[in-house]
């Protein structure tokens, strides 16, 4: 992987209004399913604990997400020694369409990151790995 930085702008917002930026990013596709990597930005987050700030984030997407069944909802650290939490459910909105959706949320000097992709059965082995490296490598460029 070869690390990329993301262009910066400049607006003039007034004095209640915050910088809250979603970033979206397109993966390969397999066997028609996409892989769309969305990047939510919390730049100044209520909570200031991963456990509480994922925790609320949980609630809101498994009622947004009915009938979702829960595989996994635990805090883990990655490789680099963040701390994470990673919540992975299995949704069928259609009888034909199964989807699986990852959601990685991290605290991350201070700011709240929430990492969020939809995978088939067969990509969530393949490329979720290649996801897990890429939230992974999240890196402050302000710091």
């Amino acid at each position: 992987m070869n690390m990329k930085t993301f262009p910066r702008f400049g607006l003039d917002l007034p004095k209640d209004w915050q910088d809250q930026t979603v970033y979206y990013f397109v993966g390969p596709e397999v066997k028609g399913v996409p892989h769309l990597l969305t990047v939510m930005l919390d730049r100044k987050p209520t909570e200031k604990d991963l456990e509480s700030f994922a925790r609320k984030r949980i609630e809101i997407q498994i009622e947004a997400t009915s009938g979702a069944e829960v595989l996994k909802d635990e805090a883990l650290t990655l490789p680099s020694g963040k701390e994470a939490h990673e919540l992975v459910c299995r949704w069928i909105p259609s009888d034909d369409n199964i989807i699986f959706k990852k959601t990685v949320y991290l605290i991350h000097e201070g700011i709240g990151y929430t990492f969020a992709i939809d995978f088939s059965k067969q990509s969530l082995k393949t490329i979720g790995l290649e996801v897990m490296a890429i939230i992974d490598s999240l890196t402050s460029l302000d710091s």
